[in-house]
């Protein structure tokens, strides 16, 4: 017998745990917001997350809600840049979900902005302006009966400034951060910049972006349209130039690199199956490895979107117009390589502790940035969260006091004359500053369901010190949600830990059920046509449970612990006991071996004299046997004298009554050969003599 003592689970059944503990499935409260570590590039699987059974949330006054928070569910995150690009996916592109909408909030009560919603089954929103470092919330919700899974993703950045669709307005690039334009729409004041005779021809939804080379080297870059998850993403058309004239004058300007495959069309206009140019689909720009310089309109057999790097040159400038010919309205994704850079301001600054490097104490920042090439007209600085003050437009020295300890990050951004913005970010650790503190944690915990499961649950729970609060259970990883899933059964410590660095702990405890241990019995070996019985049992016996014998093969009664089985071949049967409450259940199996004894009576004599006692020859079953499929008696001779087909075993009056073609055959000795069927539906011969006495 095999033992197999597994814990299944059956049925998710209801268990009666706090509310707020359902976010473990749809992060349902803000409170209990799924935290997004790398917010930069992250990109779920699809389908990962659900708002199906979230409930409505409170209202938000002044926000642009439409959608009456009917169904929202919550995920927190820590920016490391000042923009962020929030994208979610639904039906038919990573999920479910109808009618997506995103909303941010800078804490659960205070909202900050929301996207316009969508019709359709993905919608996105950028936010700039951020504080890098703060903890933000994002809401998903959907229009009411479009529940269902989706995709996310997130992408951070340091933002530029708006799109400009002329070329001496256009942007000035200092260094290669990447950039998320949100969006492209319309060509601008002058509508002839374009050559007509180039690849791409003129503008319809353009964006210009300017640079001058400091040092030189390769320049490779990649566009990702926004829409980049469907199957048929905006076709993204660019084209570079060089500016012999300088970087503020483009007349002169000399094209050296255009991209413009990716239409979906003939020479003619006529629609083309999507296989015939899935190569000019989606991310374009220059990669190393390519040849090409340019590629045309449509997608021929040597177009695949991306074209050959450039090799820049120190003190020469360059410009690039990106083109969405789909006119959708979206934006795209900007990524710079290769190893030449762009000339801008240095952006740079020195920090000092004035007393001690901890929270509570003065730290100074000072600026160290300069600029070789333009004046630096502006200065933006961002401290993090929990500095005072957060952040600033002046020069400094700044002094700045953080009223939380932890890791923090400091941006400063400047800004020349020339519209160039150079950021620079730098990670800092504030100490704690803890003294004489009154922290106080408690918890309760939830078992989990089955014994040996993982779903487990503890709640923490704070008060006194300084909120907010983080906890953790291994006093290392610490979280702002104080709830902690897939726990198995076992003592835990659950730490506190406020926003001056102060702990506290205390002992949680989870407790497994009793486990429910099932019986099958002993293996058994029979007889083939014998029957047998199945003696199942289980432990604790307060339980009150289910049973089920599989497979009900040739069995009495497949829902009673104890049964008969009647199995015409080795059998393995499995008992599974279900708890009636909680849906656990356990198993084993025990095997029924069958002998395949496969025995039949037949007589050696038999006298056909009508006195009603052994009047016919034919074949007995002992206990296995089923039916005479065939019966044949041949004389000495070998001449068949009798055949029959498919009659019953020892019936008195079938079988052959000693006659051949109406008269009585004479005494002697004949030969038998019978094809007897068993109850496996194996058919075999078993042939003799036979003695006819009269």
């Amino acid at each position: 017998m095999k033992k197999l003592y597994t814990i299944i689970s059956f049925i998710l059944y209801v268990i009666s745990i706090p509310q707020v503990l359902d976010a473990q499935y749809t992060f349902d409260n803000c409170q209990y917001a799924k935290f997004i570590n790398f917010t930069d590039g992250y990109c779920s699987e699809s389908g990962e997350f659900t708002n199906v059974g979230a409930t409505a949330d409170p209202e938000f006054p002044n926000s642009c809600v439409f959608l009456k928070f009917q169904n929202g569910v919550w995920f927190s995150f820590i920016p490391k840049k000042t923009a962020v690009s929030i994208r979610v996916f639904g039906k038919g592109l990573g999920g479910t979900m109808r009618s997506p909408k995103i909303l941010v909030f800078n804490d659960c009560n205070s909202f900050l902005a929301c996207s316009g919603g969508s019709t359709e089954s993905t919608d996105e929103l950028v936010v700039d302006h951020l504080i890098i470092g703060k903890t933000y919330y994002i809401m998903i919700e959907s229009s009411v009966g479009g529940e269902g899974s989706f995709k996310l993703c997130i992408d951070e950045f340091t933002p530029v400034p708006s799109p400009e669709s002329d070329c001496k307005d256009g942007v000035v690039l200092c260094d290669k951060s990447s950039f998320l334009i949100e969006s492209l729409v319309g060509a601008g004041d002058d509508k002839n910049e374009i050559d007509p005779n180039s690849c791409i021809q003129e503008e319809f939804a353009s964006s210009w972006y300017k640079w001058t080379c400091d040092k030189s080297g390769t320049l490779t870059f990649t566009l990702t349209p926004n829409n980049n998850e469907l199957k048929v993403t905006d076709d993204l058309d660019f084209a570079l130039y060089e500016l012999p004239n300088g970087i503020d004058d483009c007349t002169g300007k000399k094209m050296i690199r255009c991209m413009a495959s990716g239409a979906n069309g003939d020479e003619n206009g006529n629609a083309l199956p999507v296989e015939q140019w899935s190569a000019c689909n989606g991310p374009t720009g220059l990669r190393v490895g390519e040849k090409d310089v340019s590629e045309a309109p449509g997608c021929n057999n040597n177009s695949n979107n991306f074209i050959a790097p450039i090799d820049m040159v120190s003190g020469k400038s360059y410009v690039l117009v990106v083109n969405n010919y789909s006119r959708s309205g979206l934006g795209f994704k900007i990524d710079f390589g290769g190893t030449g850079t762009f000339l801008g301001p240095k952006a740079d600054f020195t920090i000092d502790a004035l007393n001690e490097f901890e929270c509570d104490k003065t730290i100074r920042f000072t600026n160290q940035s300069d600029s070789e090439t333009d004046p630096i007209v502006n200065y933006t600085w961002a401290f993090g969260d929990g500095a005072s003050p957060i952040s600033s437009g002046d020069i400094g020295p700044h002094d700045v006091i953080y009223d939380s300890f932890g890791d923090k990050i400091v941006a400063l951004t400047v800004e020349s004359s020339k519209g160039c913005l150079v950021t620079k970010l730098v990670p800092i650790y504030v100490e704690p500053c803890c003294a004489d503190f009154t922290l106080n944690v408690d918890g309760e915990s939830t078992n989990p369901i089955c014994a040996h499961d993982k779903n487990g649950t503890i709640l923490g729970k704070g008060s006194e010190g300084n909120p907010p609060y983080q906890f953790s259970i291994d006093g290392k990883n610490f979280q702002t949600i104080p709830i902690f899933y897939d726990l198995q059964a076992g003592d835990y410590n659950l730490f506190i830990q406020d926003k001056k660095g102060c702990r506290d702990s205390i002992n949680i405890e989870i407790i497994d059920p009793k486990e429910i241990l099932v019986d099958a019995g002993p293996d058994q070996t029979i007889d083939l046509g014998d029957m047998t019985s199945l003696d199942g049992n289980y432990l604790p016996p307060e339980y009150d449970v289910t049973y089920v014998w599989t497979p009900n093969y040739n069995m009495s009664d497949s829902s009673e612990l104890d049964t008969d089985v009647f199995p015409y071949h080795d059998q393995k049967y499995t008992l599974t006991v279900v708890q009636d409450e909680t849906g656990c259940a356990a198993r084993d199996d025990m095997t029924v071996y069958v002998n395949k004894n496969r025995k039949i009576r037949i007589p050696n004599v038999f006298t056909p004299n009508g006195d009603g006692k052994n009047d016919y020859f034919t074949a007995y079953n002992v206990k296995a046997a089923v039916e005479i499929d065939q019966m044949f008696i041949y004389d000495r001779w070998g001449e068949l004298i009798y055949k029959t087909n498919n009659i019953p075993l020892g019936e008195a009056y079938l079988g052959w009554d000693g006659d051949f073609k109406g008269q009585k055959v004479n005494p002697g000795v004949y030969v038998y050969l019978f094809m007897i069927r068993f109850l496996d539906d194996e058919i075999l011969p078993f042939s003799g003599d036979i003695t006819v006495i009269r």
